[in-house]
């Protein structure tokens, strides 16, 4: 009796087929799940920015604060806007974070603050992003340490929500040029260069009569970079999601932005220029604004336009340093 086989090549034929088929289908599935992930995490940032406004509600329509305030009367700088701060407060032993009375102060850091509201600190953490605990910090076990891939804008901080120009187009949330999620701790990003008692957004000033950062002159801000290979604008393919104060959710692209010396004179946008000299997505070129209205130069103090609360969506290449001066 006669057996039918496949003849060597016919096997040959099936595999180089299902070979070309998986060749064309990996990377729609690796995009198919790349996504799925940048929109769990934009659902979950969404979250906070719904208890966000929820927190404004309760507290006199201001939003929450960039940094904890030390309460120790001799204390030179006030506002720690230099510290990182602790997620959930007593979480980290660094620095005494987990005993009163800094533990109760970083309670009013943002990410705690809005706790109450979300009553779930993993709605923080960034899908599919990897864990690092920062160089120096020394967790505990109980409260548990969340990671934390959000951050907030500092900029808002203790700044009345009526008073926002345009909420649709000033940040909330995003994930801070971070591709990582930070174990334990968090900072805001960027800040208000803030180190006296005083402290808010200054459209034609600076935010305080004392900065944290002695010798910033003409900036009214700082911002924290993450550690070397980590500062990217490619956080889920070429860009990153954002939530704004309105709570609206998007996610942005910045594939587009050229090479430095090159610069985008549309500055309308967080960055004008990539880094040549680093890996891809690294941002080179932050668009610093003067207030609506101003011109660049002379005595006008330089925020970062992008995060602005009088941001109303419409700077012209007169009021920004876009890499051009």
């Amino acid at each position: 009796m006669s057996r039918k086989a496949f003849t060597l090549i016919e096997l040959l034929v099936v595999i180089a087929i299902i070979a070309i088929l998986a060749a064309i289908l990996f990377p729609v599935f690796a995009q198919a799940k790349e996504a799925a992930k940048k929109t769990t995490t934009l659902t979950q940032f969404k979250q906070l920015g719904t208890a966000t406004q929820i927190y404004i509600a309760d507290v006199d329509d201001l939003y929450p604060l960039q940094c904890s305030y030390n309460s120790n009367t001799s204390a030179t700088l006030k506002w720690r806007s230099g510290n990182f701060h602790a997620v959930p407060n007593g979480s980290v032993s660094t620095a005494g974070r987990n005993v009163d009375p800094r533990k109760s102060e970083e309670g009013i850091f943002n990410l705690n603050a809005i706790q109450p509201y979300t009553k779930n600190y993993q709605l923080l953490a960034a899908t599919g992003m990897p864990d690092l605990t920062p160089a120096g910090i020394a967790t505990v076990t109980s409260p548990a340490p969340a990671k934390t891939g959000v951050t907030y804008n500092g900029f808002l901080h203790a700044w009345s929500a009526t008073a926002m120009a345009r909420p649709s187009s000033v940040p909330l949330y995003w994930m801070g040029n971070f591709k990582v999620n930070s174990i334990g701790v968090s900072t805001s990003n960027p800040l208000l260069d803030c180190g006296g008692a005083d402290c808010r957004f200054n459209a034609t000033g600076y935010p305080s009569t004392a900065p944290f950062f002695s010798g910033n002159t003409g900036y009214g801000y700082v911002w924290f970079g993450a550690p070397a290979g980590q500062t990217t604008l490619f956080i889920y393919g070429k860009g990153m999601p954002w939530v704004m104060s309105d709570t609206s959710a998007r996610f942005v692209s910045y594939g587009n932005l050229p090479l430095w010396p090159s610069y985008a004179t549309n500055v309308n946008t967080p960055w004008s220029a990539m880094d040549p000299a680093g890996p891809a997505g690294s941002p080179y070129w932050s668009v610093d604004c003067v207030q609506p209205g101003g011109t660049k130069g002379g005595s006008n103090i330089y925020y970062w336009g992008w995060f602005r609360p009088d941001n109303e969506g419409n700077y012209t290449i007169n009021q920004c340093d876009a890499g051009g001066g």
